[in-house]
């Protein structure tokens, strides 16, 4: 929604020439421009809080005093206190177990240990591999060498 336009200046003048006095004619323009803003419903609620709302059947659902005094007795307390314990023994006992089956800290370390093992002779596998790699480039570099070494010699006896 659009805001209302006022122009006050206008209308003050307006009010001024019709023969009002200009104190008046300005507290009436005032009353206009504030009874023309647009007011603050950001409290209001909405139809999703409305939807929200407990209706009279949800009401009449809910539990009563008598319903609530029914509810617990003292051994229907101690039956699901005793239920919870025997609950959480079972738990103590399962987690127990499960920590039983982990790996120890010396397991973790003798795995580590097998893994560098593996890791240090796969380096070393590489390294000579490169350096086979390297070698052989370096042999087939010489060779191009001495091949053009040769080829400008005889170049130079023919054509010299």
């Amino acid at each position: 929604m659009t805001p209302f336009v006022f122009d006050t200046l206008s209308a003050s003048k307006q009010l001024r020439e019709a023969g009002m006095a200009e104190g008046v004619a300005e507290a009436v323009v005032s009353v206009f421009q504030h009874a023309s803003a647009m007011p603050d419903i950001s409290h209001l609620a909405t139809k999703a809080d409305v939807a929200d709302m407990a209706t009279k059947a949800d009401l009449a659902d809910m539990a009563t005093k008598a319903d609530l005094s029914r509810l617990a007795t003292k051994a229907d307390l101690d039956a699901l206190r005793a239920a919870t314990k025997a609950d959480f023994e079972a738990l103590a006992a399962a987690t127990k177990a499960d920590l039983a089956g982990m790996a120890t800290k010396s397991d973790v370390k003798a795995e580590l240990e097998m893994l560098r093992h593996d890791m240090r002779a796969g380096f070393a596998d590489v390294r000579a591999e490169v350096s086979e790699k390297l070698r052989q480039q370096a042999l087939l570099l010489l060779g191009g060498v001495t091949a053009l070494v040769t080829l400008l010699n005889v170049s130079l006896k023919v054509f010299g």
